[in-house]
């Protein structure tokens, strides 16, 4: 009881007191030490150094004993006297002295490799320890640039801040935080405070969750690599590792041992460094690993972690803090940084209630962007560096003359200048800021484009967008896309105009409206590329889209709610027009072949004859256990382990609006993607649908199947890559279909000398429907992925009604997904 008062004491008023315990940490050759750990004995109050070794503490007046710890380095305490007056005392840590004395190795046995053995009998009960935890969260993040190259893309390189400075803080925030667990798998965290360099409405970065390295495999985000990294004390740790004793040091009565990790091979996802184990309980004291690009790690050149762990009782330790230090070079960017996460009143007997965990898994106070500086005077931990608090004032001043309308103006025009190649091949796009309005326009080579039925086609679009509200998680914005196709040959204007109005205060919400003139493909998802069209119609004189002109109207609202369930409505009105061949113009020799024609003849001898087609829309789509991140007037839905599942259903009215039709039909999927970490990810999606009824059904309304007869991929979990675009378009009462793929994610190849050096990965699957024992279709695939970082070539093998078929290679993006014209469902 003495000792809980005292701690309340230290927690109640540590905030209170102006008087401060400051000064520097450094090595005895005056070396700073970053983010080196000061507290105060027997009690859970503390703090870390800044980058620049300096730390500063608020404690009440009183007698204490003060403690300076950094990974590495012989703890160091003083005991102090705390009066009113400012106190300096300053630390210099010696480098641990390393106690070997009499080595016994057993058949030639490094003793670490017996230290690591019970470490790892010890791994999976201190996993989950202590099985419930709250604690406070200080949280800092910064990026910097050392160099950076003048233009990228053929677009000048300025970040806007006055700064020609080639050295210069990109990113600087601060976030306060509780977090809250119930392990296995429940987790909250809770945003105090939060403060962003030059963005004061902004939301700092706040991940207070700290990589435990009793897991097997530490998932250090998908990016830098899917299969995660393999722990130095994981079960099969032995098979990847090599050990060796550095010797032991002495800390608070316990005996620690110092192992230096080595991994035996490149090209593993691997850590190397060094992990200090406890003797006799076998945990973790502290560490310091790295990993480089040898250890498989994407987009980032290194990546340093530092963990410190600290007793909160005799039987349970927690983290202290945990420092990461990622550094990448990239076409001539050089970026480093540091985020450093400090813990402390960690309570590891919570009185948590069913409510404590629901599906919010972080959550910013309203209040949590609106601190001011004298808050963060009082309340921040670590000191800040001169270069931050330059920082801060030099962003928090150009934030203020940002909001001058002749600055924005100005801004404008920098902005707004045209580029060449952003107008041919990327785009270029015009901005109000104070208007917060915007206008795209497509790149001009998108604006062409041949086929026979048209000729030279001209589609110039863009897109004029407005925000209504300046708020950063503000949804509320309005776009009006106008599209004015033309084709030279039949001389066929087909205009039309898209609207979207996206809303929601938390869960968004979308109206979508399109109407006008417009050429559609018999299969509305549009799987065929205009440009790939335009590129196989000139040199192979096949065209490979099949379309139809019409006046349409369509529309549809979505509607986003919790429990991961998203809900859509529309409809569509079109009255469709055939559209026929008009020329065989190609750039080959035309004597032996000639265009196909116009529509799906695979399936009917003659083009469609002008009708009208209504049909309304209904679906839903649903992911269990969807968890969600809340913001002031912004809820995110970020997904879960779990596959979503979604239902349509579609119906055609006859005589409503001269409607030629009248059939219903349905469709159901499920598609989710399994990490299977060190043995790469599986992603799948599997269908079933079909007609309830099919009394009047026409071309464009039959179930599709997305072909494709390119040697460019299309999209690899939607789409069959041998197969003929239409030749297998129904109106059967049922059908499935699935889409695997399992990308090995560099297993296996990583043992290949040239191919792990690339990084190259092994991938293979399978596409198949059934409609019937005469109409079943399946192919399966094998490649190579993450070819130059973004290209994938497969070999395909096709099998029609389980005989052997087509074969070919197909290439494609690495991250090929689906590419809509527009919104519609």
């Amino acid at each position: 009881m003495k000792n809980l008062f005292f701690l309340l004491f230290i927690f109640s008023n540590s905030y209170s007191f102006s008087q401060k315990v400051k000064g520097i940490i450094t090595d005895i050759d005056g070396n700073p030490l970053p983010y080196a750990s000061v507290f105060i004995k027997n009690t859970g109050y503390g703090t870390n150094a800044n980058s620049e070794g300096k730390y500063s503490l608020k404690p009440a007046p009183g007698k204490y004993i003060i403690t300076c710890q950094y990974v590495g380095y012989k703890k160091e305490e003083l005991p102090v006297t705390i009066t009113d007056a400012d106190l300096e005392i300053n630390f210099i840590l010696k480098v641990q002295d390393m106690v070997l004395g009499e080595v016994v190795l057993k058949n030639g046995e490094d003793p670490a490799y017996q230290i690591i053995r019970n470490a790892i009998k010890k791994r999976a009960y201190y996993l989950n320890q202590p099985a419930a935890f709250e604690c406070k969260v200080y949280t800092k993040g910064q990026l910097r640039v050392r160099n950076y190259p003048k233009k990228f893309l053929g677009r000048t390189i300025d970040f806007e801040d006055g700064d020609t400075s080639k050295k210069k803080m990109l990113y600087l925030s601060e976030t306060f935080s509780t977090y809250a667990a119930s392990l296995p798998d429940k987790q909250k965290v809770e945003v105090i405070s939060s403060k962003v360099s030059g963005q004061s409405d902004g939301f700092g970065l706040s991940a207070p969750q700290f990589f435990s390295f009793y897991e097997n495999n530490i998932s250090i985000g998908n990016n830098l690599n899917p299969r995660g990294f393999i722990s130095p004390i994981a079960e099969n740790a032995l098979n990847f590792y090599k050990y060796k004793f550095e010797g032991n040091f002495f800390e608070d009565n316990y005996m620690v041992s110092r192992i230096q990790v080595i991994p035996k091979r490149k090209y593993e996802p691997l850590f190397s460094g060094y992990i200090n184990i406890i003797e006799d309980d076998w945990r973790i004291h502290s560490l310091q690993l790295l990993l480089t690009k040898e250890s498989q790690m994407e987009l980032i050149d290194t990546l340093r972690i530092e963990q410190l762990f600290r007793p909160v009782t005799k039987d349970t330790w927690f983290i202290s803090s945990q420092v990461i230090y990622p550094a990448v070079k990239i076409f001539g960017f050089d970026a480093y940084g540091s985020f450093i996460n400090m813990y402390s009143d960690i309570d590891i007997d919570p009185a948590f209630h069913k409510k404590s965990f629901t599906s919010t898994i972080l959550k910013y106070t309203d209040s949590s962007n609106k601190r001011d500086n004298d808050y963060w005077e009082r309340n921040r931990p670590l000191p800040l560096m001169k270069d931050e608090i330059s920082d801060y004032k030099k962003k928090d001043s150009l934030e203020l003359v940002r909001r001058d309308p002749r600055y924005m103006d100005s801004l404008d025009k920098v902005r707004n200048k045209i580029n060449i190649g952003s107008v041919l091949l990327l785009g270029q796009n015009f901005s109000k800021e104070r208007k917060r309005t915007s206008l795209s326009f497509e790149p001009l080579i998108g604006w062409f484009s041949f086929n026979p039925a048209e000729g030279l086609v001209m589609n110039p679009e863009f897109t004029w967008s407005k925000k209504f509200d300046s708020s950063i998680t503000s949804r509320n914005r309005l776009s009006i896309t106008p599209n004015f196709r033309y084709g030279y040959l039949n001389r066929h204007f087909n205009p039309y105009l898209t609207t979207k109005y996206v809303f929601g205060n938390h869960f968004g919400s979308s109206i979508y409206l399109s109407g006008g003139k417009r050429v559609f493909q018999f299969n509305n998802n549009s799987p065929i590329g205009e440009r790939g069209n335009t590129i196989s119609c000139l040199i192979s004189e096949e065209n490979r889209i099949k379309s139809y002109e019409a006046f349409y109207l369509r529309g549809s609202i979505r509607k986003n709610s919790r429990a991961g369930l998203s809900f859509v409505a529309a409809f569509q009105y079109q009255d469709r027009m055939p559209l026929d061949n008009r020329t065989n113009y190609t750039w080959r020799d035309k004597t032996d072949r000639e265009y196909t024609p116009n529509y799906p003849f695979e399936i009917v001898n003659s083009n469609i004859t002008r009708h009208q087609v209504f049909t309304i829309l209904a679906g839903v789509s649903w992911q269990p256990g969807t968890k969600y991140i809340e913001m002031p007037g912004r809820t995110i839905n970020i997904g879960s382990k779990n596959p979503i599942m979604s239902f349509q259903y579609i119906r055609g009215i006859n005589n409503l609006f001269g409607s030629d039709a009248e059939f219903s039909k349905w469709k159901f999927n499920v598609k989710d993607e399994v990490n299977f970490r060190l043995k790469g990810t599986l992603n799948y999606r599997v269908g079933l649908g079909g007609f309830f009824s099919f009394k009047e059904v026409e071309l464009p309304d039959y179930n599709h199947f997305n072909g494709n007869i390119s040697t460019f991929a299309t999209e690899y979990l939607n789409s069959f890559q041998l197969l003929p675009i239409y030749q297998f378009s129904n109106t059967a009462q049922f059908y499935s279909l699935a889409h695997i793929e399992y990308n090995l994610k560099g297993f296996l190849t990583n043992k290949i000398p040239g191919f792990r050096k690339l990084n190259l990965y092994l991938v293979t699957g399978g596409n198949g429907f059934y409609i019937d024992k005469s109409d079943n279709y399946y192919e399966i695939f094998f490649g190579l992925d993450n070819i130059f970082k973004q290209l994938r070539v497969d070999f395909v093998q096709s099998y029609l009604n389980g005989k052997a078929w087509q074969n070919g290679f197909r290439i494609g993006l690495s991250r090929l997904g689906g590419k809509r014209g527009d919104d519609w469902p």
